[in-house]
């Protein structure tokens, strides 16, 4: 284990990059060992940094194991319910919600979305430049979209702002705040359940609520899977937003204008851009995803994974993996095919990606229509990017401005 680097690595030097330990790794092999924090029962793991061996590792769920992984690195572990079950036991829990995200659903909502974006930025520019492109669009639109998709009463909306907050900004000498704010979340979706069961909606909760019932989940779980779809879905979309309109407005597009004003031009590349931007920019604070028990020995990308050895997925680091991606480095708004890693894949694939990708083709149609001079109003570097707390990689504070001059 002589020069076996530590995980987590230290911050990177660019806040839109993978880590400088990450690139190195990658650069050595598919796979490398790496050292696990002090109070860990296991010592080290298998980082993976290979798209074919990451891929591998989502995909094969029996013979790499969430379940048997559970407590492993409580600072992967933001939210226990889905991403911690495996086999059956996560089919049904994941069967509750999984037609509430099917993508018909999730675009008869396009409409609405589209109007509350309008609105956003219709308030944003009365309230003046410069705006925090986050607590002004991002934050809010998340709120309201995951607010509509489970039916949450507005008089509520002021305290589960609250909650999600809390979580999403959590640290280690938070966390004690961040399990009151988890039970008072559950609290609330247990609350709800039962009239959800008896007068049903078109709304999420209520389709966990008559699941739950139907397939004999018991009522805490419920509420817990509701709970952690609400902060899953409220840190991570607003941070893959502000990052993704950051590194499209500094990057050149090739003529000496920026990646932003290409889609103010070509919006039919939004999709696509949407999808390089979920490849390209990392999400996630440790560039990696909850990690997996090898339940035998296997080969992967070229070493023995011996049964009982952790594997931690890195995709972010697979996205720049040159073995499936042409000129990884190079932003490609018209990319295609994208086979990005960015919501996981296989059995534990993020149930809510439809929703996502659907809110933000919306943020970005609605940004390059209405402010096609968008622009950071500060210098670039005066950005501050929290790595010590949370889970999702965001600014902040993202000021813009929005004239000509």
């Amino acid at each position: 284990m002589t020069g076996c680097p530590h995980f987590p690595f230290p911050v990177p030097s660019d806040p839109l990059d993978i880590t400088d330990e990450a690139r190195r790794l990658q650069d050595a092999a598919p796979l490398s060992k790496v050292a696990l924090p002090p109070g860990q029962d296991d010592t080290e793991a298998w980082f993976v940094t290979g798209h074919a061996e990451a891929l591998r590792v989502y995909r094969d769920a029996e013979t790499f194991e969430r379940r048997s992984a559970d407590g492993v690195l409580p600072f992967l572990a933001a939210y226990p319910v889905i991403v911690a079950l495996d086999g059956e036991h996560h089919r049904r829990v994941r069967g509750l919600v999984q037609n509430g995200f099917a993508p018909a659903r999730v675009q008869r909502l396009r409409p609405e979305i589209e109007d509350l974006a309008a609105g956003l930025v219709d308030e944003m520019v009365l309230a003046g430049e410069p705006a925090d492109l986050g607590d002004a669009f991002a934050v809010p639109l998340t709120l309201h979209v995951i607010a509509r998709m489970f039916d949450l009463p507005k008089s509520d909306y002021e305290r589960f702002q609250g909650w999600a907050d809390t979580l999403a900004t959590a640290d280690v000498s938070t966390a004690a705040q961040a399990q009151e704010a988890m039970q008072a979340m559950v609290g609330y979706a247990a609350a709800l359940l039962p009239e959800r069961a008896a007068d049903p909606g078109d709304d999420l909760l209520s389709l966990v609520a008559v699941n739950a019932q139907a397939n004999g989940v018991d009522a805490f779980e419920a509420a817990l899977l509701a709970a952690s779809l609400v902060v899953a879905g409220w840190e991570s979309t607003p941070a893959a937003l502000v990052s993704s309109v950051h590194r499209l407005l500094i990057t050149d597009g090739g003529d000496g204008r920026s990646l932003y004003a290409r889609l103010c031009d070509e919006p039919g590349l939004i999709p696509t851009a949407v999808e390089e931007m979920l490849r390209i920019v990392p999400n996630s604070v440790l560039g990696a995803a909850n990690p997996r028990r090898a339940t035998h020995d296997i080969e992967l990308g070229g070493v023995l994974v011996r049964a009982g050895e952790l594997c931690i997925p890195a995709p972010d680091s697979a996205a720049r993996d040159a073995s499936a991606f042409t000129d990884p480095e190079r932003v490609d708004l018209a990319r295609s095919p994208n086979p990005h890693l960015a919501f996981g894949n296989g059995p534990h694939v993020c149930v809510g990606a439809p929703a996502a990708r659907m809110e933000l083709q919306v943020a970005l149609e609605t940004l390059t229509s209405r402010l096609p001079d968008l622009r950071l109003a500060v210098p670039a570097e005066d950005l501050e990017w929290p790595f010590d707390r949370g889970v999702a990689r965001r600014p902040a504070r993202y000021p813009v401005a929005w004239t000509a001059h």
